[in-house]
């Protein structure tokens, strides 16, 4: 933690000086020399972080330290959060005063009276900031002074690799020890063994085995490399264990002697690598790279260049823990590797914790045994480490006391697993492992949605932009993928919730997890819940944390042991009530979730927070909130989704001059926006608003031009030019939802559309027609999503077609399309008439759309749901089918689902489109008898991997 926030602390304090000197605000005078003497301190300490990190597992004291660093980097950071608020509150109270008050009154107001008002306040705010920095500074003194008990090295010292030694990997295993493998192992040969494949036989394959660290990569690689089929195939078989750090000259010697050339006497990589090229060319080779970690293209390259023509047929197989590994080394198939079932772990584990046991006394203990492999979670690693600890567990208890631990809680597996998890670990920068210890704070198995994760990230101060000005969040995306490349995420999947909204989830492993606790054991806690199956108990062994998640009811706070008044962040899930006092102690909160909380009330209290960045207060009954939460300098997240009874905003609104996601669906009494929102031009989401006719609703959207996601409620006819989309060059999502009949829909097509807009949602649609900007230039080259629902007057969808950025479509309640034909392709009903006029038709058609005869040329998924009236999908003719035209040549998903009118599948043009992958129908009555006798589908599945025709009504 120190790692990250030292350097952060170190530029803060040189830019809140200069702000105070900027604002002319003399809150701190004369504290120049101590100001000084903290960022010199500070600088000398950051210098020997690196080898403190390094050491803080194997040396009590350093860790000791460490706690102590920390703890005044926590209270400088709060003080430099207050000196700032400080310094900026004055200014922005003036501007919103003035535009309040009457002119009148302000020409009466003497001007000496406020300004020695404004001088008396501030003295005791100068000498408690000062005072705070005074004693921050003498205890900085005292741990640099502990330093140097500890003899720490500087930067540059001895580097990270010789503290957790990778355990090297040789190409030697005993299959009968492997268990849960087959279906791996069948898979992998398919991919290796010419005669089963039909890639890369003309090239050197590349095939990488991407899995979680002790998922049993290199245990798979081995059963390949040892195959009988295996060593008679290849020519050359040699076993690399690549790990970590990536010395190209080591690899490369260890590469020649591996194949039976001697390299001792070279020293330069060139020569080496020559050498590789002469003894691998024309060879059909299979060479095993075993634990890759690099991501730098430019390492690998050499080696990939030497080995590029050997004989075909050969294979590079790597193993690495990370699919921008996998990426790096030009991967032509990656085989992703999951976990095994707890009756395998138990297998393992029987295997290392019987050995030279009694019959009797394992029957004993067998029940337990399958117990605790179950905590395994399918990781062969896990199963083989806690097989190792029973294997000197003598009695039964022991093994109780084992099933009933938490793993993080044994010396010996910290010891004995983490380490394997470290490796990893420790590849990441200081921004990295603090965004995913923090994750810590979930329970386990939580569906963490991925915008969220990384707007609690920003709010705690863990990402860094590398220069001015750069998206926070996108920067913490780029974190995201970087943790999820490693495997310390799974279950990365695409979800939409009942707004339309769709985003990413994802999941971590327990093992992951408890690793992630075991980090932060001195830093999280989890209160409430007695379920520990569910991963819902109390796990941190400390008294004073500083993130809580709390489960459970209003007694669990109020234990001795925990420091509120120190909390970073809170986070309540939906307990059974929230004491109000709570809001007069977390004054250190940077995030507060009190989600499902049964507030009906907002205290005022809560304004009071002012390091506050992150508020959760979702699912809560409350009809208002007060306007004491304007004063939230620092916010930057108001999440206020499904409040459906919240009548009204704060009036002072625009003091949230850091405000960038107004996070409001589902809050539909919210009928009116104080104006002041308009002023909050940092604001990039806002999620709902109610625009009505004959009210100029959407003008207040005018200046926020940084919006990048917006949902808007039209209730009447509306005025878009007031809203000026056509300057949200950042918007990318936008949905409209339309909430009552109109005589005309004309009106609608005065919009226009946002730039750069990439997704579009349409609910309620009123037009027969679509809007005419829909085929804008703007919008055909950058619309990669379309959802359109409920739109009970449209019939028809003939221009869809020309926005050739599509990926995904989705349309679902169109209540009067009964017939959808060859114009939703953009070909005409004239290719019915004639074969020769059907040609000249789709000439004529090739030169008007520029597409080379393709069209939707990127859709990869489409979506038709509850299309109630839907009964002819028009396949192409025989004479069709001469012309040369590709439609959907990049699908790979298509679903049908609740479409009961409708008759057949265009077979035809289903057969024209080789990217098909998955086929879904479901709820369909009049398509149960083609499918179930296979009249419609015998073409097709061949190709379609997902097909299926579940429902109730469905043969």
């Amino acid at each position: 933690m120190a790692e990250l926030f030292v350097p952060k602390i170190i530029d803060q304090l040189g830019d809140v000086v200069v702000k105070q000197l900027g604002e002319k605000v003399n809150l701190l005078m004369g504290v120049e020399e101590e100001v000084g003497n903290i960022s010199s301190k500070l600088a000398t300490i950051e210098k020997v972080l690196h080898d403190a990190e390094r050491r803080r597992l194997k040396e009590k004291g350093v860790a000791i330290w460490l706690e102590k660093l920390e703890g005044i980097t926590y209270e400088m950071d709060d003080v430099l959060d207050e000196w700032n608020f400080k310094i900026q509150k004055p200014k922005n109270e003036g501007t919103h005063q003035n535009a309040r008050m009457q002119p009148i009154l302000r020409n009466k107001v003497c001007s000496f009276i406020p300004s020695l008002c404004s001088c008396l306040k501030q003295v005791p705010i100068r000498s408690n900031i000062a005072s705070k920095i005074k004693k921050i500074n003498e205890q900085l003194e005292l741990t640099l002074k502990e330093a140097d008990q500890y003899k720490f090295i500087s930067s540059g010292g001895v580097p990270d690799s010789q503290d957790f030694q990778r355990i090297m990997t040789t190409s030697i295993i005993d299959e009968s020890e492997i268990y849960g493998r087959a279906s791996d192992k069948a898979a992998l040969l398919d991919q290796v063994l010419p005669e089963s494949s039909s890639q890369g036989r003309d090239r050197v394959q590349i095939i990488s085995v991407v899995g979680a660290g002790g998922s049993g990569k290199t245990t798979l690689a081995q059963l390949l490399f040892n195959n009988d089929k295996v060593k008679n195939q290849f020519e050359l078989r040699n076993w690399i264990c690549v790990s970590d750090p990536f010395d190209q000259k080591r690899i490369a010697k260890a590469i020649l002697e591996s194949a039976g050339r001697s390299s001792h006497e070279m020293s330069e990589l060139d020569s080496l690598i020559r050498l590789i090229k002469e003894t691998f060319s024309s060879k059909k080779f299979l060479l095993v790279l075993d634990d890759v970690w690099t991501e730098e293209d430019s390492k690998w390259k050499p080696f990939k260049d030497s080995l590029k023509d050997g004989a075909p047929g050969s294979v590079i197989l790597v193993t690495t823990r990370s699919l921008r590994v996998a990426r790096v080394v030009g991967t032509t198939h990656t085989h992703p590797l999951g976990l095994i079932s707890d009756s395998d772990c138990w297998l393992i584990m029987q295997r290392i914790a019987f050995d030279g046991r009694s019959e009797e006394w394992c029957r004993k203990v067998e029940s337990i045994g399958q117990k605790i492999a179950e905590k395994c979670k399918g990781l062969p690693l896990a199963a083989k480490m806690i097989g190792s600890l029973l294997r000197f567990k003598d009695s039964i208890q022991q093994w109780q006391n084992i099933l009933d631990s938490e793993i993080w809680q044994l010396k010996e597996a910290a010891v004995d697993l983490f380490p394997h998890f470290y490796l990893s670990y420790n590849e990441l920068s200081p921004e990295l492992k603090r965004c995913f210890s923090y994750c810590a704070v979930f329970p386990k198995d939580h569906d963490i949605d991925v915008e969220e994760l990384i707007r609690l990230w920003i709010a705690q101060g863990y990402v860094r932009s590398n220069r001015r000005g750069e998206c926070l969040e996108l920067m913490g995306l780029e974190y995201f993928n970087n943790l999820a490349m490693r495997s310390f995420f799974q279950e990365l999947e695409k979800d939409s919730d009942i707004f339309l909204r769709e985003y990413m989830k994802c999941k971590m492993h327990d093992i992951v997890h408890d690793f992630a606790q075991f980090l932060t054991k001195d830093e999280c806690h989890v209160l409430g819940g007695i379920d520990y199956e569910q991963g819902t108990r109390g796990n941190s062994s400390s008294e004073r944390p500083r993130h809580l998640t709390w489960l459970g009811t209003e007694e669990m706070l109020s234990s001795p042991v925990l420091d509120i008044g120190r909390l970073r962040s809170f986070i309540a899930l939906s307990p059974e009530t929230v004491p109000l006092d709570l809001f007069h102690n977390l004054n250190c909160a940077r995030t507060l979730i009190l989600r499902d909380c049964h507030l009906r009330k907002v205290p005022a209290e809560l304004g009071s927070l002012i390091h506050l960045r992150y508020l959760d207060l979702s699912d809560n009954p409350f009809k208002a909130l007060p306007e004491a939460i304007c004063d939230l300098y620092y916010l930057e997240t108001l999440d206020i989704t499904m409040c459906d009874k919240l009548l009204r905003l704060p009036q002072r609104i625009e003091g949230l001059v850091h405000l960038r996601h107004l996070v409001n669906y589902g809050t539909y009494e919210l009928l009116q926006m104080p104006q002041g929102l308009g002023k909050l031009t940092s604001l990039c989401s806002l999620t709902q608003i109610i625009a009505k006719s004959n009210f100029d609703d959407l003008a207040i959207l005018k200046d926020l031009n940084q919006l990048e996601r917006l949902r808007i409620i039209i209730d009447g006819e509306v005025d878009f030019g007031s809203a000026n989309f056509g300057g949200k060059i950042y918007m990318r999502e936008l949905f409209l939802g339309f909430n009552c009949e109109f005589e005309t829909a004309c009106w609608i097509d005065t919009m226009e559309p946002p730039p750069n807009l990439q997704q579009l949602a349409l609910l309620g649609y009123p037009g027969v027609q679509l809007p005419i900007w829909l085929v804008t230039e703007s919008l055909i080259n950058n619309l990669t999503k379309l959802t359109i629902s409920f739109a009970s007057n449209l019939s028809s969808l003939p221009n869809l077609w020309k926005l050739s950025s599509l990926e995904e479509v989705r349309l679902s309640v169109v209540g009067k399309l009964e017939y959808l034909g060859k114009e939703f392709f953009g070909i005409t009903e004239v290719l019915h008439e004639t074969s020769h006029d059907a040609v000249d038709t789709l000439s004529n058609f090739k030169s008007s759309t520029s597409t080379d005869t393709v069209v939707f040329p990127n859709l990869r998924k489409l979506c038709f749901a509850n299309l109630s009236n839907w009964t002819i999908w028009e396949d192409l003719s025989k004479d069709d089918e001469k012309v040369d035209v590709s439609i959907m040549p990049c699908l790979e998903e298509l679903e049908i689902v609740n479409c009961d009118m409708l008759k057949a599948l265009p077979h035809r043009i289903l057969g024209k489109i080789l990217s098909l992958k998955s086929l879904e129908v479901r709820h369909c009555k009049k398509l149960r008898k083609l499918l179930g006798s296979g009249q419609e589908i015998d073409k097709l599945k061949p190709r379609v991997v997902g097909f299926s025709s579940a429902g109730s009504d469905v043969g």
